[in-house]
C-alpha cells in the first residue's frame, strides 16, 4: 500500500511540476465554466507499438513519412456499431476543437477504450498526457462495458486485424484458446494469416486500468479543490490530499456483490456467490463550485455457477452491457445512497452538480418502447438497455437533476419526473465520435441554475482517409475470392469524416441491421418496394384506382403518388436508423421532400380512418408502427443546442429546426 502511494505521489508531482495550470478559485472572475463530454470514443491506437514486437502493422504514408498502422479491417468496421480506426483521427480533432474553444475540462462517460486492451489503453493515456501537458486540459474518466468487460483481466483478442495483402490477421492474448490450441480458428487460410499471440491485446480489469489512467480524474490531484469516492472516510470539512490519495487506491474502493443483489451491509441470508469487485465512482471539484460526479454504472452480476475458490476469475461474472441503472438499484445499493448524499450536499453548499456515467438514466426511445417491442419483438432493438420508469424516478428523487450518459451511440435528451414529488432528472445522451453523427457535447454552467448544452459535430477531420489505400487491398482480395455481401467500396470516396460516418451508417444498415433486426415480412418489403409502392399499399382500393385515390388524399400536402418514387425501402431503413441514432441532427442528411413524405405516411397510417381489407391490414399495422416509432424518435426534447433551467424545470431550443413530423 505504501509503495503504491509513493508511486502515485511521484507521478502527480512530476505532472504538477511541469504542466498543471492553477485553477481559478475566485467566484467573481469565474462565472461560467464549460465541460466537454466525449462518450464512446472506443479509442484504438492505429499507430500502436506492440512492446513485445509481435505485431508491427502495415506501412502507410502520413505527411510524407512512412508509419506502421495496426488496424482492423473495413469489413469489421462496417458491421459494427462503432468505427475502430478512423476515430483515432476524430479523437485528436475533437481535442483540438476543445483547445480552440478554450475548454479546460473533458469528461469521458465510458467506453473510452476499445475493450481495454493494454496497447490501446497506453495509446489513449499518451494522448491525454500530451493534451494535459501542452494545453492544461483536465480529463475525467469513468468506465463503460468495454473498459473493463469484466472486473478482472481476461484473455481476449480479435480475428479481424488487417494483415498483409488485404488478409485478416488474428491477434490474441497468450491464454486465449486460439493461442493455446484449443480453438483452431487461428490457423492460416487463403483469406487469413496465422494467429499472432501477444498479451498486448488481453482485456484489462479495474486494477490495471486504475494504474494506467488513474492520474486523469480517477484519483485526486493537489490542484483539485475536493475529491471523494463512495467509500471515503472524510468529508469537506476535514479534507486532506494525502488521505484522499490513500483512500482512492484499488484496495479501498471494493464492494461486495452477490448473484441475488447487493452484498455487504445489504446482504441477505439467502444470497449466494458473493465477491468483492471495484467501484470506480468518484466526485471531483476541479473548479470552485463545479462538482463532477463520475458514476461507475458497470454491474457485474455473479453467475450462479461461479467459482468461489478463484474469486478473481472473470468467468464468475456476467457482462454489464444490458444491466445499467436497473441493476445498480438492485446490486449497488451503496451507490444510490451515495448519489443522494452528494446531491444533498451539492444543494446545501451551492455546487453545480452534473453526473456522468456510461448508462442512460432515463428512456432514450421517447416512449416508443411498447411499439418497438410489438414490431421487433421483446428484448430486441436494445430495449433491454432501457431503464425502468421507476428506476429513473428513483434517481430523480435522489436530488440528482442533470446526468450525461453514453453507451447507445445516440444523440438524445430525456427527462424523468416523479409525479408525486415533482423532482426532475434530465438525461443528456452524448453521441459517439466513432459513428454517425460524430459529435460531442459541451455543457456550459453559470452561477445561476441554467445550463446551456451544445452539440459539436465533427465534419472535417485531418487524416481521416489515411488508411484508405490499405482498405482497397482488402476489398480487392474479397472481390477476387467472390465473397458474398462485400462492403461497398464507394465508402472510400468519402470527402470528409462526416460523410465517411454516414457511409458507415448506410453500410451498417444494409449489412447488419436490416438482415438481423427486422422481421422477415417487413424486411422483404423494404428491400423491394419504392415509396410509391408503400403509399399505394396503405389503400384498400383495387390496383387500377389506387394511384388516383392516393393523389386525391395527398394533393392537400402538395404531392402526387409519383413523387414518392424518388426513394425506396432501403432509403427508408437507413433514414430510420439515422433518426433513431441522432434525432434532429439527421434532418440535414435526409431530403426535405422525403422527410415530408414520411410524415404524410405516418398520418395516413396512424391518423386517417381508412376501411381496409385483410390483404393490407398486416401491412398497415407493421408500417404504421414503423412510422409511429420514427415520429417519436424525431420529436423528443431539443437535442442539438438548447437551454435547461434546473430551478424552473424548463427546457427550450436555442436553434430553429424545421420538423415535418410536428407539422411545421
Amino acid at each position: 500500500m505504501f509503495f503504491k502511494k509513493v508511486i502515485a505521489l511521484l507521478i502527480i508531482l512530476i505532472f504538477a511540476g511541469c504542466s498543471d495550470r492553477p485553477l481559478n478559485t475566485d467566484h467573481s472572475q469565474e462565472k461560467r465554466v464549460s465541460v466537454a463530454f466525449m462518450a464512446d470514443v472506443h479509442f484504438h491506437d492505429v499507430f500502436a507499438e506492440f512492446q513485445d514486437g509481435s505485431f508491427s502493422g502495415l506501412p502507410v504514408t502520413v505527411n510524407g513519412d512512412t508509419m506502421l498502422a495496426a488496424i482492423r479491417t473495413m469489413e469489421s468496421q462496417l458491421t459494427s456499431t462503432r468505427l475502430f480506426n478512423e476515430n483515432y483521427f476524430a479523437f485528436r480533432a475533437a481535442l483540438d476543437d476543445v483547445v480552440n474553444r478554450g475548454i479546460q475540462f473533458v469528461a469521458f462517460p465510458g467506453d473510452f477504450s476499445d475493450d481495454g486492451q493494454p496497447v490501446h489503453v497506453r495509446g489513449f493515456r499518451n494522448i491525454l498526457d500530451e493534451y494535459h501537458q501542452n494545453h492544461g486540459i483536465e480529463f475525467f474518466i469513468i468506465t463503460g462495458n468495454h473498459d473493463p468487460g469484466r472486473p478482472f483481466s481476461t484473455p481476449a483478442g480479435k480475428f479481424n486485424y488487417l494483415g498483409e495483402k488485404g488478409k485478416r490477421q488474428p491477434v490474441f492474448s497468450s491464454e486465449h484458446p486460439v493461442c493455446t490450441g484449443e480453438d483452431s480458428r487461428g490457423i492460416a487460410t487463403e483469406m487469413s494469416h496465422g494467429v499472432i499471440c501477444t498479451d498486448e491485446v488481453k482485456h484489462y480489469g479495474y486494477e490495471e486500468l486504475l494504474n494506467e489512467l488513474g492520474y486523469h480524474g480517477m484519483i485526486p490531484k493537489e490542484n483539485y479543490i475536493y475529491f471523494e469516492t463512495p467509500f471515503s472516510s472524510y468529508n469537506m470539512d476535514n479534507y486532506g490530499f494525502d488521505t484522499a490519495l490513500d483512500e482512492s487506491s484499488y484496495a479501498n474502493r471494493l464492494y461486495e456483490i452477490c448473484s441475488e443483489g447487493a452484498g455487504g451491509q445489504y446482504r441477505k441470508d439467502h444470497f449466494t456467490n458473493c465477491f468483492d469487485v471495484m467501484d470506480m465512482s468518484y466526485l471531483a471539484e476541479p473548479a470552485v463550485g463545479l462538482w463532477l460526479l463520475a458514476i461507475d454504472g458497470n454491474v457485474y452480476i455473479p453467475n450462479q455457477n461461479a467459482d468461489t475458490i478463484l474469486a478473481d476469475n472473470p468467468r464468475n461474472f456476467g457482462g454489464p452491457g444490458n444491466a445499467g441503472y436497473n441493476a445498480i438499484v438492485t446490486h449497488k445499493s451503496h451507490l444510490i445512497e451515495w448519489i443522494e448524499d452528494v446531491a444533498k450536499r451539492a444543494k446545501k453548499h451551492g455546487k453545480q452538480l452534473v453526473a456522468f456515467s456510461h448508462y442512460p438514466a432515463v428512456d432514450f426511445y421517447n416512449d416508443a418502447s411498447d411499439e418497438i417491442k410489438e414490431l421487433w419483438g421483446h428484448g430486441r432493438f436494445q430495449t433491454l438497455r432501457l431503464p425502468d420508469a421507476e428506476v429513473s424516478n428513483l434517481l430523480a428523487n435522489t436530488g440528482l437533476q442533470l446526468h450525461v450518459g453514453g453507451h447507445m451511440h445516440m444523440n438524445d435528451t430525456g427527462m424523468a419526473m416523479d409525479e408525486i414529488t415533482g423532482n426532475r432528472l434530465y438525461n443528456i445522451q452524448a453521441p459517439s465520435i466513432a459513428g454517425y453523427v460524430p459529435a460531442y457535447k459541451i455543457l456550459q454552467f453559470s452561477q445561476e441554475s441554467k445550463v446551456e448544452i451544445e452539440t459539436i459535430v465533427l465534419e472535417n477531420v485531418p487524416g481521416f482517409d489515411t488508411l484508405f489505400a490499405l482498405y482497397q487491398k482488402e476489398w480487392d482480395l474479397l472481390d477476387d475470392y467472390g465473397v458474398d455481401g462485400i462492403w461497398n467500396r464507394d465508402v472510400l470516396t468519402a470527402s470528409n469524416y462526416y460523410e465517411f460516418s454516414d457511409w458507415h451508417m448506410r453500410e451498417l444498415s444494409r449489412l447488419r441491421f436490416l438482415p438481423n433486426e427486422w422481421p422477415q415480412g417487413i424486411r422483404d418489403k423494404l428491400e423491394t418496394m419504392t415509396g410509391k409502392d408503400i403509399l399505394l399499399s396503405t389503400l384498400p382500393s383495387s390496383h387500377l384506382l389506387k394511384e388516383e385515390e392516393a393523389d386525391s388524399i395527398i394533393n392537400q400536402y402538395g404531392y402526387t403518388a409519383r413523387d414518392f418514387e424518388n426513394w425506396d425501402g432501403m432509403n427508408l431503413s437507413v433514414d430510420f436508423y439515422r433518426i433513431r441514432n441522432v434525432g434532429s441532427l439527421a434532418f440535414a442528411d435526409i431530403p426535405a421532400d422525403r422527410l415530408n413524405q414520411y410524415a404524410i405516411l405516418n398520418d395516413m397510417l396512424n391518423h386517417t380512418e381508412i376501411v381496409v381489407s385483410d390483404d393490407n391490414h398486416l401491412f398497415r399495422t407493421q408500417f404504421g408502427l414503423l412510422f409511429s416509432v420514427m415520429k417519436k424518435f424525431a420529436t423528443g426534447y431539443p437535442d442539438d443546442h438548447f437551454l435547461i433551467d434546473l430551478d424552473e424545470g424548463s427546457i427550450r431550443s436555442l436553434k430553429e429546426i424545421s420538423n415535418p413530423f410536428l407539422g411545421k
